[in-house]
């Protein structure tokens, strides 16, 4: 049998759930603005709005990579090169271009 409080925190979680979906989407739009420090800001937001795993009283996973998205925003704005976007960031550039050289050297090797 179904209880009120049940149906409460089923509405309660999706609410919760709506809003952190609108803050998420706001995050999104704020990084294609190049607003870091805004996104991370909204990221972390949405992270807040979600409610904890009620079984380990733990951050969801939703919420964690709401986290992590958070983080990279807070990383980009504190590059020196903070108002471009992370393809177009030389650091990041450089980064990518060394993993793939690395990648190549290991298949090369594998694959004379």
């Amino acid at each position: 049998m179904t209880t009120l409080p049940f149906f409460l925190k089923a509405g309660e979680a999706k609410v919760a759930s709506q809003d952190a979906a609108q803050l998420a989407n706001a995050a999104r739009k704020a990084q294609a603005a190049l607003q870091w420090t805004m996104a991370a800001s909204l990221w972390n937001q949405a992270a807040e709005a979600l409610q904890r795993d009620p079984h380990t009283g733990k951050e969801t996973l939703q919420a964690q990579a709401h986290r992590r998205s958070a983080k990279a925003c807070v990383a980009m704005a504190s590059t020196r090169v903070p108002r471009q976007l992370p393809k177009d960031n030389p650091d990041y550039r450089h980064m990518t271009k060394a993993l793939i050289a690395e990648e190549e050297a290991i298949w090369r090797r594998e694959n004379p």
